[in-house]
């Protein structure tokens, strides 16, 4: 027994099982949104002109191969084990030339380890695959060529027995696997904050509000304008916008949305934003701007969303469409089967278009929701975003007109009129008494504002934002 010595290829497995199991966890636990990110990202078809397409082009094969494997990250289980199995691959490749080169390898295997931490500590920002797979092929090539030059001789090199022993391979490959855990989780923060912007994407995409404001703290809304807009959405859905958005710091209207950037990230927020205030047109807009940014020239999170817009406003053809070209993924055939049924339904159906009322051409979301608000006067969410985008700049005066005409439709039999429109129509009042006629206001309202009129006169405005910080009087002053 004291002689015994496990064979070379248990030492391989061992070594195999462990990094896998080890990355594994890291890009499931740490990185599950981020999986569901690349997928959406990607896109790949068995149509016979996007492989002629790729053919002709720079890298082209690469990218779709790496669109083949980056579908199967629609699971994110599947995503995290392909992730770990690249960087097995290469250490396995790392394996041959180390068994070949040098004699009793059975203790110097934790060589074959050494590139990994550089491979992953780049593999989180390889939206493609194309360098991921460019080390594959690298290191196959040099795995064959070490074996093919030593067919006839090998073993040529010997290591001391102070390098070649169980004490420094155990430390060796705790250290290895710790620099390739720190590469991939701590090294670059980035890496991490964009984890948290895919998860609040995922979140808001599947309508899990709840789950959003959990993790939109106001505190991060502070310095960080994605948590800020997501903490926003996610309230103007609860129907909580105008109770809470100024915890969340904001400044202006144009804190709802993005108006100034072309990130995918950003027009897929804004089309999540539209898809909430029920604008198709500006939801497509905004999709088709987000697809041009993709590296594949379409994406499954461009064409899963037009589907699901084009079936909402019962447009067969182009529903249709869209569900024929994503039926050509091997993954979003079973997502295409599973909504025939609502296509089937909408078949016979004229579709919905926005097409009444005077036509405008604007980016401008104040009056996008304006006019959709004449266009649909119960729908809250619209009334909300103009009244509290109107509020976020500080315009009493248009708000008190709009809220005039909004009123006459959604609080003329008793509801509950939001705190800070109440505390707005407090303030106008001191000019315009008339404000407050035909409307309830709370009596904790009407107090807090005695306190806060005196305040002001007494050029106390900072005891306002200490004492009543989540109101419009703090935000106003």
């Amino acid at each position: 027994m004291k002689n015994f010595k496990l064979p070379i290829y248990m030492h391989v497995i061992l070594y195999a099982v462990t990094l896998f199991v080890v990355l594994w966890c890291v890009w499931y636990f740490c990185y599950h949104h981020s999986l569901l990110w690349l997928e959406g990202f990607s896109y790949f078809s068995t149509l016979p002109d996007v492989l002629s397409l790729s053919v002709v082009l720079p890298d082209g094969i690469l990218k779709y191969a790496g669109a083949f494997l980056l579908q199967f990250y629609y699971y994110p289980v599947v995503g995290a084990a392909l992730q770990a199995l690249y960087a097995v691959v290469i250490m396995l490749c790392a394996m041959v030339v180390v068994i070949r080169l040098f004699d009793n390898p059975s203790h110097l295997l934790w060589l074959a380890a050494v590139p990994v931490p550089f491979f992953v500590g780049g593999q989180y920002w390889d939206y493609t695959l194309t360098r991921t797979l460019t080390w594959i092929i690298v290191s196959m090539v040099v795995a064959v060529v070490v074996y093919v030059l030593t067919i006839r001789k090998h073993k040529a090199f010997h290591l001391s027995r102070y390098i070649a022993n169980v004490a420094v391979e155990v430390v060796a490959l705790i250290v290895i696997m710790g620099f390739s855990v720190y590469n991939l989780c701590y090294e670059d923060s980035s890496c991490r904050e964009y984890e948290h912007i895919w998860k609040m994407e995922h979140l808001a995409e599947a309508r899990q509000w709840d789950a959003l404001l959990d993790i939109t703290s106001p505190d991060e809304a502070q310095e960080n304008g994605f948590v800020r807009r997501y903490a926003l959405l996610a309230l103007l859905e609860k129907g909580r916008l105008a109770d809470g958005m100024f915890l969340y710091n904001v400044t202006s209207a144009n804190d709802f949305w993005f108006t100034d950037r072309e990130e995918p990230m950003c027009r897929n927020y804004n089309a999540m934003l539209f898809r909430s205030l029920g604008v198709s047109n500006e939801v497509i807009h905004n999709t088709f701007q987000q697809q041009l940014q993709s590296e594949f020239g379409m994406s499954f999170t461009v064409l899963r969303r037009l589907v699901e817009t084009n079936l909402d406003a019962k447009n067969y053809a182009l529903a249709k469409k869209y569900m024929d070209i994503l039926s050509h993924s091997a993954v979003m055939k079973h997502w295409v089967d599973e909504r025939k049924p609502r296509l089937e339904l909408i078949k016979n159906v004229k579709p919905t278009f926005e097409s009444k009322g005077e036509q405008f051409k604007t980016s401008d979301l104040m009056v996008i929701t304006s006019e959709m608000f004449n266009l649909h006067p119960n729908n809250r969410k619209c009334a909300d975003m103009v009244l509290c985008g109107m509020l976020a700049e500080k315009n009493c005066k248009d708000f008190y007109l709009a809220f005039k005409v909004i009123a006459e439709k959604q609080y003329a039999h008793g509801e509950h009129i939001p705190r800070y429109y109440q505390e707005a129509l407090m303030l106008i009042s001191v000019n315009t008494p008339r404000a407050l006629e035909g409307y309830t206001i709370d009596s904790d309202v009407r107090s807090d504002f005695k306190d806060v009129k005196e305040m002001v006169i007494n050029g106390e405005k900072e005891r306002v934002k200490s004492l009543y910080p989540n109101t419009f009087w703090a935000y106003y002053f």
